[in-house]
């Protein structure tokens, strides 16, 4: 049955070994980048890997440990956790069916903020003691509230200095950062958004690895927190939201706001909970591809999130045109129609022109309603 079961995970017929699964280092890190959604971060585990976590040599431990599970139903189930939460074989190993079951009911920015943890980050979260006990709201609320609940006595962060000394520095070339903080534009956002030291207590478990001889990936790392722990701050409220964001006018804000608008929006708006991330092949470029800030597969309808005070560039107007009428190459749905959403009303309306020239576009902008969730809204 094993090797039926290999046959069909690997029509090419080699035979999976414990060798072709990808361990971490002794020190639960892993080679891939921080990727905190706001971009268009790339998986580091490819098909092939999954097929081989699921494979043989995960059959035969899971076999051991769990009798009562069909081995189809275990590779496929540890097919998907490696695949989209990029829980390594170790720990796939401690996981049930009914685990991974459970984590498949987490939204899409969830999966995607998970997936960016190192693995002794994630056995602690699913609480792995063998086997791991998996609390699908601790999960859910560890990840949501990356900031820190208010505690008596915590130091807001208002120097250069005191930011550096709150990170783990014993993993981050610190050279490009302290350059950044240095000028006025990165930490006059701390100081706004009130972060402690608290606030940066995660951010160690996003470091996959040691990054003390990368300055730029360094760099990378923080801002790329930082622009999902303050959204977490902030908390669902729109005004707040926007009170915050509106300053952010230098090169160094206008990069974090596009990140920190689209992590809010993923985060605080109910509609946009249940929905997944596609990728889609440009007709007639063989290697170019498209990826959507979110997908409505029920009714093939992208969502792209924009915090923009000027007019879009003809190559943000133009980026779904071609692939409207295509299938995504992961899902296999066809994209239909493609909205974007807006943060104020003013701003739907200086694109509203120009995007309703393409074809199947359309014009959102975020509303809240006294006391009520946040909700986007057509602009007619």
């Amino acid at each position: 049955a094993l090797d039926e079961i290999g046959r069909l995970l690997n029509p090419n017929g080699q035979r999976v070994t414990p060798e072709g699964v990808r361990l971490p280092n002794p020190d639960g890190t892993r080679s891939e980048p921080l990727r905190i959604e706001g971009g268009e971060g790339t998986r580091s585990t490819s098909n092939s890997q999954a097929r081989n976590i699921g494979s043989e040599a995960e059959v035969s431990g899971s076999r051991q440990q769990q009798p009562t599970e069909t081995v189809p139903r275990q590779v496929a189930a540890r097919q998907w956790a490696a695949q989209e939460l990029q829980i390594p074989a170790e720990i796939l190993n401690d996981l049930s069916v009914e685990a991974i079951e459970r984590l498949k009911r987490l939204p899409r920015w969830a999966r995607d903020r998970f997936s960016q943890l190192n693995h002794v980050a994630m056995r602690r979260i699913l609480e792995c003691s063998s086997p791991c006990k998996v609390d699908l709201q601790e999960v859910l609320s560890y990840l949501r509230n990356l900031a820190a609940d208010a505690v008596a006595g915590a130091r807001r962060l208002t120097t250069p200095e005191e930011v550096i000394n709150a990170l783990p520095t014993d993993l981050l070339n610190l050279d490009k950062l302290r350059e950044k903080l240095a000028k006025p534009e990165l930490m006059n956002i701390i100081m706004r958004a009130e972060l402690t030291e608290l606030d940066f207590a995660k951010m160690r478990d996003f470091i996959t690895k040691n990054l003390t001889g990368d300055k730029k990936q360094s760099y990378d790392v923080f801002t790329q927190y930082l622009s999902a722990v303050v959204p977490s701050k902030l908390g669902p409220d729109l005004n707040k939201f926007i009170e915050f964001a509106e300053p952010m006018d230098d090169a160094t804000g206008r990069a974090l706001r596009r990140a920190m608008f689209e992590n809010f929006t993923k985060l605080h708006v109910p509609e946009f909970q249940g929905l997944e991330r596609a990728t889609f092949n440009v007709p007639g470029y063989k290697d170019i591809v498209v990826n959507t800030d979110l997908f409505d597969p029920t009714n093939g309808t992208i969502w792209e999130f924009k915090y923009q005070k000027t007019k879009l560039a003809s190559k943000e107007l133009n980026k779904y045109v071609p692939i409207i009428g295509q299938r995504a190459t992961d899902t296999l749905y066809e994209a239909k129609t493609a909205n974007f959403v807006f943060p104020t009303e003013d701003l739907a309306r200086l694109n509203y022109a120009n995007l309703k020239d393409r074809p199947a576009h359309k014009v959102f902008f975020l509303q809240q309603p006294s006391g009520q969730a946040i909700r986007p809204v057509e602009l007619q």
